[in-house]
Protein backbone atom coordinates (compact mmCIF):
# COMPACT_ATOMS: atom_id res chain seq x y z
CA UNK A 1 0.00 0.00 0.00
CA UNK A 2 2.71 2.50 1.00
CA UNK A 3 4.77 1.52 -2.36
CA UNK A 4 1.53 2.72 -4.20
CA UNK A 5 1.25 5.73 -2.64
CA UNK A 6 4.82 6.62 -3.47
CA UNK A 7 4.04 5.52 -6.80
CA UNK A 8 1.23 7.53 -7.58
CA UNK A 9 2.69 10.26 -5.51
CA UNK A 10 5.51 9.99 -7.89
CA UNK A 11 3.51 10.70 -11.27
CA UNK A 12 1.65 13.47 -9.61
CA UNK A 13 5.20 15.29 -9.17
CA UNK A 14 6.36 14.08 -12.48
CA UNK A 15 3.12 15.85 -14.24
CA UNK A 16 3.27 18.87 -12.04
CA UNK A 17 6.93 19.51 -13.14
CA UNK A 18 6.53 18.79 -16.93
CA UNK A 19 3.36 21.11 -16.64
CA UNK A 20 5.34 24.26 -14.67
CA UNK A 21 7.91 23.52 -17.48
CA UNK A 22 5.15 24.13 -20.40
CA UNK A 23 3.38 27.58 -18.73
CA UNK A 24 6.81 29.22 -18.53
CA UNK A 25 5.28 32.01 -20.02
CA UNK A 26 2.94 32.30 -17.81
CA UNK A 27 3.12 35.15 -14.86
CA UNK A 28 4.56 33.39 -11.96
CA UNK A 29 1.40 34.30 -9.76
CA UNK A 30 -1.09 32.91 -12.19
CA UNK A 31 1.43 29.66 -12.71
CA UNK A 32 1.50 28.95 -9.26
CA UNK A 33 -2.21 29.55 -8.55
CA UNK A 34 -2.55 27.01 -11.32
CA UNK A 35 0.27 24.38 -10.26
CA UNK A 36 -1.53 24.53 -6.45
CA UNK A 37 -5.25 23.86 -8.56
CA UNK A 38 -4.03 20.89 -10.53
CA UNK A 39 -2.52 19.28 -7.70
CA UNK A 40 -5.32 19.65 -5.22
CA UNK A 41 -7.65 18.20 -7.99
CA UNK A 42 -5.09 15.16 -8.70
CA UNK A 43 -4.53 14.81 -4.68
CA UNK A 44 -8.38 15.13 -4.21
CA UNK A 45 -9.40 12.39 -6.61
CA UNK A 46 -6.73 9.89 -5.22
CA UNK A 47 -7.69 10.58 -1.32
CA UNK A 48 -11.74 9.69 -2.30
CA UNK A 49 -11.07 6.52 -4.49
CA UNK A 50 -11.23 2.86 -3.79
CA UNK A 51 -8.24 2.89 -6.57
CA UNK A 52 -5.62 5.32 -5.65
CA UNK A 53 -3.60 4.33 -8.65
CA UNK A 54 -6.56 3.98 -11.02
CA UNK A 55 -8.15 6.93 -10.43
CA UNK A 56 -5.18 9.42 -10.58
CA UNK A 57 -4.44 7.20 -13.61
CA UNK A 58 -8.26 8.32 -15.43
CA UNK A 59 -7.91 12.03 -14.16
CA UNK A 60 -4.45 12.62 -15.92
CA UNK A 61 -5.89 11.20 -19.26
CA UNK A 62 -8.72 13.21 -18.71
CA UNK A 63 -6.53 16.42 -18.18
CA UNK A 64 -4.43 15.98 -21.13
CA UNK A 65 -0.66 15.94 -21.55
CA UNK A 66 1.01 18.41 -19.51
CA UNK A 67 1.74 20.45 -22.68
CA UNK A 68 -2.45 20.26 -23.66
CA UNK A 69 -3.15 21.53 -20.54
CA UNK A 70 -0.67 24.51 -20.41
CA UNK A 71 -1.75 25.47 -23.76
CA UNK A 72 -5.68 25.45 -22.81
CA UNK A 73 -4.45 27.41 -19.90
CA UNK A 74 -1.53 30.30 -21.65
CA UNK A 75 -5.07 30.67 -24.07
CA UNK A 76 -7.43 31.23 -21.12
CA UNK A 77 -4.54 33.76 -19.65
CA UNK A 78 -4.17 35.51 -22.82
CA UNK A 79 -7.89 35.76 -23.15
CA UNK A 80 -8.40 37.47 -19.74
CA UNK A 81 -5.45 39.96 -20.90
CA UNK A 82 -7.40 40.29 -24.12
CA UNK A 83 -10.91 40.99 -22.60
CA UNK A 84 -9.30 44.12 -20.74
CA UNK A 85 -7.21 45.33 -23.61
CA UNK A 86 -8.21 47.63 -26.52
CA UNK A 87 -4.61 46.68 -28.20
CA UNK A 88 -5.84 45.34 -32.09
CA UNK A 89 -2.28 42.72 -32.05
CA UNK A 90 -3.11 41.12 -28.74
CA UNK A 91 -6.64 40.26 -29.45
CA UNK A 92 -6.46 38.99 -33.25
CA UNK A 93 -3.36 36.83 -31.55
CA UNK A 94 -5.53 36.23 -28.69
CA UNK A 95 -8.27 34.96 -31.61
CA UNK A 96 -5.71 33.38 -33.76
CA UNK A 97 -4.96 31.13 -30.01
CA UNK A 98 -9.01 31.01 -29.35
CA UNK A 99 -9.65 29.28 -32.66
CA UNK A 100 -7.30 26.25 -31.87
CA UNK A 101 -10.16 25.30 -29.14
CA UNK A 102 -13.23 25.70 -31.11
CA UNK A 103 -15.82 27.10 -33.26
CA UNK A 104 -16.33 30.62 -31.55
CA UNK A 105 -12.85 31.32 -31.18
CA UNK A 106 -12.63 30.48 -35.14
CA UNK A 107 -15.66 32.91 -35.74
CA UNK A 108 -13.56 35.67 -33.35
CA UNK A 109 -10.66 34.98 -35.56
CA UNK A 110 -12.21 35.68 -38.65
CA UNK A 111 -14.17 38.78 -37.36
CA UNK A 112 -10.65 40.12 -36.24
CA UNK A 113 -9.07 39.48 -39.67
CA UNK A 114 -11.87 41.00 -41.71
CA UNK A 115 -12.60 43.67 -39.39
CA UNK A 116 -9.08 44.71 -38.51
CA UNK A 117 -8.19 43.78 -42.16
CA UNK A 118 -10.37 46.41 -43.55
CA UNK A 119 -9.48 49.73 -41.07
CA UNK A 120 -6.04 48.38 -42.41
CA UNK A 121 -6.81 48.79 -46.11
CA UNK A 122 -8.77 52.25 -45.70
CA UNK A 123 -5.67 53.57 -43.54
CA UNK A 124 -3.14 52.94 -46.60
CA UNK A 125 -5.42 54.12 -48.74
CA UNK A 126 -5.62 57.41 -46.67
CA UNK A 127 -1.84 57.78 -46.60
CA UNK A 128 -2.00 56.70 -50.88
CA UNK A 129 -3.88 59.72 -51.42
CA UNK A 130 -1.29 62.55 -51.19
CA UNK A 131 0.66 60.73 -53.77
CA UNK A 132 -2.07 59.07 -56.39
CA UNK A 133 -4.75 61.76 -57.15
CA UNK A 134 -6.88 58.57 -58.88
CA UNK A 135 -7.23 56.97 -54.93
CA UNK A 136 -11.07 57.31 -54.17
CA UNK A 137 -14.16 55.60 -53.17
CA UNK A 138 -15.65 54.59 -56.95
CA UNK A 139 -19.07 53.24 -57.70
CA UNK A 140 -19.34 51.02 -61.24
CA UNK A 141 -21.82 52.59 -63.31
CA UNK A 142 -23.71 50.83 -65.85
CA UNK A 143 -24.50 46.96 -65.48
CA UNK A 144 -21.08 46.70 -63.14
CA UNK A 145 -22.39 48.48 -59.85
CA UNK A 146 -19.57 48.04 -57.58
CA UNK A 147 -17.88 49.71 -54.76
CA UNK A 148 -14.02 50.13 -54.51
CA UNK A 149 -11.46 52.07 -52.74
CA UNK A 150 -8.35 52.63 -53.82
CA UNK A 151 -7.36 53.18 -57.97
CA UNK A 152 -9.77 51.61 -60.38
CA UNK A 153 -8.16 49.97 -63.64
CA UNK A 154 -10.85 51.55 -65.58
CA UNK A 155 -12.04 55.29 -64.28
CA UNK A 156 -13.76 55.69 -67.56
CA UNK A 157 -16.52 53.13 -66.17
CA UNK A 158 -16.80 54.78 -62.13
CA UNK A 159 -17.94 57.11 -60.67
CA UNK A 160 -16.04 58.93 -57.79
CA UNK A 161 -18.05 59.72 -54.41
CA UNK A 162 -16.21 61.48 -52.20
CA UNK A 163 -14.07 63.79 -53.59
CA UNK A 164 -12.04 66.12 -51.65
CA UNK A 165 -13.76 64.69 -48.80
CA UNK A 166 -12.42 61.10 -49.26
CA UNK A 167 -9.48 61.35 -46.71
CA UNK A 168 -11.87 62.37 -43.88
CA UNK A 169 -14.79 60.29 -44.50
CA UNK A 170 -12.27 57.07 -44.66
CA UNK A 171 -10.35 58.32 -41.71
CA UNK A 172 -14.00 57.78 -39.93
CA UNK A 173 -14.68 54.41 -41.24
CA UNK A 174 -11.70 53.06 -41.10
CA UNK A 175 -11.71 54.30 -37.35
CA UNK A 176 -15.29 52.64 -36.47
CA UNK A 177 -14.38 49.46 -38.07
CA UNK A 178 -11.29 49.26 -35.58
CA UNK A 179 -13.11 50.54 -32.70
CA UNK A 180 -16.42 48.06 -33.65
CA UNK A 181 -14.31 45.17 -33.95
CA UNK A 182 -12.47 45.61 -31.38
CA UNK A 183 -15.49 46.27 -28.97
CA UNK A 184 -17.43 43.47 -30.89
CA UNK A 185 -14.15 40.95 -29.80
CA UNK A 186 -14.24 42.14 -26.31
CA UNK A 187 -17.81 41.03 -26.07
CA UNK A 188 -17.35 37.65 -27.69
CA UNK A 189 -14.15 36.77 -25.26
CA UNK A 190 -16.34 38.00 -22.45
CA UNK A 191 -18.92 36.24 -23.10
CA UNK A 192 -17.86 32.89 -23.81
CA UNK A 193 -18.46 29.62 -22.37
CA UNK A 194 -17.56 28.76 -18.62
CA UNK A 195 -16.54 25.58 -19.59
CA UNK A 196 -13.22 26.96 -21.10
CA UNK A 197 -12.36 29.18 -18.14
CA UNK A 198 -11.51 26.43 -15.64
CA UNK A 199 -9.66 24.15 -18.03
CA UNK A 200 -9.91 21.40 -14.98
CA UNK A 201 -13.81 21.55 -15.46
CA UNK A 202 -13.40 19.60 -18.09
CA UNK A 203 -12.29 16.56 -16.78
CA UNK A 204 -15.50 16.35 -15.08
CA UNK A 205 -16.25 15.20 -11.65
CA UNK A 206 -17.11 11.39 -13.03
CA UNK A 207 -13.29 10.93 -13.15
CA UNK A 208 -12.88 11.03 -9.41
Amino acid sequence: MIASTQVVDVRIEQYLNRLEAALAGVESGQREDILREIRAHLLDSAASAADRDGAVDRVLRMLGSPEELAERYSTECLLQRAGRSVSPWLLLRTCWRWAMLGTKGMLAFFLALIGYGTALVLTVSIFMKPFDSAVGLWLGVGKCCTLQVGTPDHPERMHELLGQWFVPVIAVVAFGAAIGTTRALRWMIRSRTSSLTDPVMQTGRSAI
